[in-house]
């Protein structure tokens, strides 16, 4: 049996009876989907409400669905922050897609030394929204409740000040020894993996992520890109806790 379309929805425009898709969701529901009162339509708020809905009425172009019956979900853990050496071209657009598709709870971009690519902050504007659009179109192809969070470019100060406070960060680093499998440990709410862009990370970044707490590990002989090293590592990790596979 054929499941009903997704649809998201933030909170705010949720009631206990009703929600309202937002204009690019109505569109897309009138417009593509061919949505018509009564059909039966699947929306989430990106936080982990899931609610099976009924297409009820337009509020001008607005769509209008009632709430059968939701459910609230608890997001998997531990939760998977990735920190993303500033890719060059549309490679950023890629990585977002493949890594909210696995479920990552956040992506940030930042710069470094050896990134070929340096952001201004009217390209980070500019590509924010696209980034964000694309996160929720992949939520809402692999059916998932939690809208993963992007952003960037954050500075190499912030990187090494948020890598401090995470619980567990592991950084991929062609020099390590230490198999990413033997580095990660119990159970854990969070954990944060930093991947360096296509150039690498250099040996005193390196260094000074280790100062900042993280663990520099190797995901094998052979080099990844820099867009492919954080998909590979974040399917080994969820695999590792048991949330894929």
């Amino acid at each position: 049996m054929r499941q009903p379309p997704w649809f998201i929805a933030a909170p705010e425009h949720w009631t206990q009876t009703e929600v309202r898709l937002p204009p690019d969701e109505s569109h897309h529901a009138l417009r593509v989907m061919r949505i018509t009162p009564p059909d039966v339509i699947t929306v989430t708020d990106g936080c982990g409400t899931v609610a099976r809905c009924a297409a009820s009425r337009l509020e001008g172009d607005l769509l209008i669905a009632e709430v059968l019956d939701r459910a609230e979900k608890r997001r998997p853990k531990p939760q998977l922050v990735i920190y993303q050496g500033t890719p060059k071209g549309s490679k950023a657009d890629g990585v977002v897609e493949r890594l909210a598709e696995l479920g990552a709870a956040e992506l940030w971009f930042f710069d470094s030394e050896r990134a070929v690519s340096k952001w201004s902050a009217d390209k980070v504007a500019r590509s924010s929204h696209r980034w964000a659009q694309r996160a929720r179109s992949a939520c809402k192809q692999s059916r998932n409740p939690f809208l993963m969070v992007t952003g960037g470019a954050i500075s190499w100060t912030e990187l090494l000040r948020r890598v401090a406070k995470e619980p567990m960060t592991i950084v991929l680093w062609e020099e390590a020894s230490l198999p990413m499998r033997t580095a990660l440990a119990g159970p854990l709410d969070r954990i944060a993996l930093v991947v360096g862009p296509e150039g690498g990370l250099t040996r005193d970044e390196a260094e000074s992520l280790a100062d900042a707490g993280a663990q520099l590990v190797s995901l094998g002989p052979t080099i990844l890109r820099t867009e492919n090293a954080p998909v590979v590592a974040a399917s080994a990790l969820l695999y590792h806790y048991g949330l894929i596979g």
